[in-house]
């Protein structure tokens, strides 16, 4: 399902959070899903793919502020190469900066812009923001860029309180959808592949009864 009718179906200040982690936009492996490559990624230069990124991505980020309560927040993953850009979209603050160590790789990088619906930055939880996690060649397999239940447990554990309602527009084979339904928090989630929602459907245990959708 496209993660922009979905939102657009919702009422508003319906979610407590959303937790997600959009197409990159990079001209890579990494960009080409089942249903092709990634917009951006297709822009021979990184102003043509920033802007057209966030044409792409402008309309969903507006919906999901929408969807959210007042108290409500957002994590949203991106890529380091649209970094110049942030402060124009996102607003003026700093990013949350995690570091990575996986079985086959040694430390890797990743970022988030975390906030609440008016657009003012969360402050980083007092905790260390290593994640270690296993390999998951397996989950490679059957998409271009799988993210961890650790990685997403952190988010979740940070950002939510139990039984709270979160969001994933992008939930790809649906890591944060598991490390909400096994933090106790109930969760939506939708995404443009039929076969990563199976795969998605398929991780999630559904004898837990903190979930909807």
């Amino acid at each position: 399902m496209d993660c922009l009718d979905l939102l657009r179906s919702m009422p508003s200040e319906s979610v407590d959070h959303c937790i997600t982690d959009p197409p990159y936009g990079v001209r890579s492996l990494y960009s080409v899903y089942d249903w092709g490559e990634d917009l951006g990624g297709q822009e021979p230069t990184k102003l043509q793919r920033a802007t057209k990124h966030w044409q792409v991505h402008k309309p969903i980020y507006e919906q999901i502020r929408r969807v959210l309560k007042p108290n409500g927040n957002l994590a949203w993953s991106s890529g380091m190469i649209y970094y110049p850009w942030f402060a124009q979209w996102f607003g003026p603050h700093r990013v949350w900066a995690l570091s990575r160590f996986g079985a086959t790789r040694q430390a890797s990088g990743h970022i988030w812009i975390v906030q609440d619906r008016e657009r003012q930055a969360i402050r980083f939880p007092d905790r260390d923001g290593v994640i270690f996690y296993k390999s998951i060649p397996q989950l490679r397999d059957r998409h271009p860029c799988p993210k961890t239940i650790e990685e997403a447990s952190f988010m979740v554990e940070s950002l939510t309180r139990p039984n709270d309602i979160v969001i994933d527009p992008f939930c790809g084979l649906g890591s944060t959808l598991v490390a909400c339904q096994r933090l106790g928090r109930r969760w939506i989630g939708c995404d443009l592949s039929p076969a990563y929602c199976e795969v998605a459907l398929e991780r999630l245990d559904f004898s837990n009864p903190f979930r909807i959708a």
